[in-house]
């Protein structure tokens, strides 16, 4: 039976993320010994190993002077943070709940002594007040001790709480009625209004319209294109991929073309480059929470006051799913498929999703 990557007959191999190889084994004294250097070649690596199994074997074999420090999981886990290709936005959110909510308790612990007992009281510590929280800390620490035990620093993964990977909603969201988007988009400021009704009718997230822009509008034929996302960090807007990094085409509603013709017309300035919705008297992007105050005061207008803009889509998807739109179709045009499903989806079903729009311009006229 095939080991894991890495694992031989005696010793270990690990190729690093640099390219190079390391080696390591556990000696007479019960600890695991890392060659002082690394190797280009893997056979270096195993000409290494061998030298020092010969030395047990002949009872030549003395440990290290300065053993290898024991690693501890803060060091660890920053380095599992720094090894992976994460946004910058989620890296942030890492290390925050490092710092916060793990490191405290397990960061200075030997990553190899960390027991399931200890994850336990570790996890009861953090209290109930804030659910989310703890299922993404949860995650975060699952995560980095099944790379360790991939690594062969651990035997077997000691974050295993029944329940935990996994959290119940503690807020249902608030699902509009169609006439009530058309009230909603009617009580914001007439320069935001279209942002209303294309998060809505075609499910976009917050930071995906945010940073739409000319270019990414077709009127003619209907469609939007929706392939960049934006989020606002240490006073600093960075555009991005989407969340799922699929470059996806949504076809509007006919009943919000001529809204969001005119709103091209009298809103968005020249250029393929031009902002739907930029901050009022600039080029640039907008906050959110210079957003969220008009949102907020519209959400109260029409007796919505619960409102958040991501119901928006939680609308989208529930009213594509009214009007027939398969689980695979509706998570296409919102976003949600992995990138290989999407795009498959994107290049067959255009015509189909194009159904679904002219369903939903239906559903908003009454019909």
């Amino acid at each position: 039976m095939a080991g894991k990557p890495g694992r031989r007959g005696w010793g270990y191999i690990r190729k690093l993320p640099s390219g190079r190889f390391q080696a390591s084994y556990i000696g007479d004294d019960l600890r695991r010994h890392t060659a002082p250097r690394t190797f280009t070649e893997k056979m270096d690596a195993e000409a290494w190993l061998a030298q020092e199994r010969r030395k047990l074997e002949v009872g030549t074999w003395e440990a290290p002077a300065k053993p290898v420090p024991v690693l501890d999981f803060k060091t660890y886990a920053d380095r599992w943070v720094d090894e992976r290709k994460l946004r910058p936005r989620t890296a942030t959110g890492y290390r925050s709940l490092l710092r916060l909510h793990i490191n405290p308790v397990l960061g200075d612990k030997p990553i190899a002594t960390i027991t399931p007992a200890m994850v336990r009281r570790w996890y009861i510590g953090l209290g109930t007040d804030h659910p989310t929280r703890n299922t993404h800390a949860y995650q975060l620490l699952h995560a980095i001790m099944s790379t360790a035990v991939e690594d062969d620093l651990v035997d077997a993964n000691p974050v295993h709480i029944r329940g935990a990977m996994h959290t119940a909603r503690r807020r249902e969201p608030v699902i509009l009625e169609p006439k009530e988007v058309a009230q909603l988009a009617g009580a914001m400021p007439n320069h935001l209004a279209v942002s209303v009704l294309l998060a809505a009718w075609c499910g976009l997230r917050w930071g995906e319209f945010s940073e739409l822009r000319r270019k990414d509008v077709d009127v003619s034929n209907g469609t939007l294109t929706v392939a960049r996302g934006v989020t606002y960090r240490n006073k600093e807007f960075r555009v991005h991929g989407t969340k799922s990094g699929v470059v996806r085409r949504v076809v509007m509603p006919p009943h919000i073309l001529d809204d969001v013709r005119s709103h091209l017309e009298n809103h968005v300035d020249d250029g393929p480059e031009s902002l739907l919705f930029p901050a009022p008297g600039t080029n640039g992007h907008m906050v959110d929470i210079v957003y969220r105050k008009s949102f907020v005061k519209a959400a109260r207008a029409i007796d919505r006051p619960g409102l958040r803009v991501h119901d928006l889509r939680h609308f989208a998807g529930t009213q594509a799913a009214r009007v027939g739109g398969t689980t695979a179709e509706v998570m296409a045009r919102l976003g949600h498929s992995t990138v290989k499903a999407a795009m498959g989806y994107q290049a067959s079903g255009l015509e189909r999703d194009r159904q679904i729009a002219e369903r939903l311009s239906k559903l908003a006229e009454g019909e």
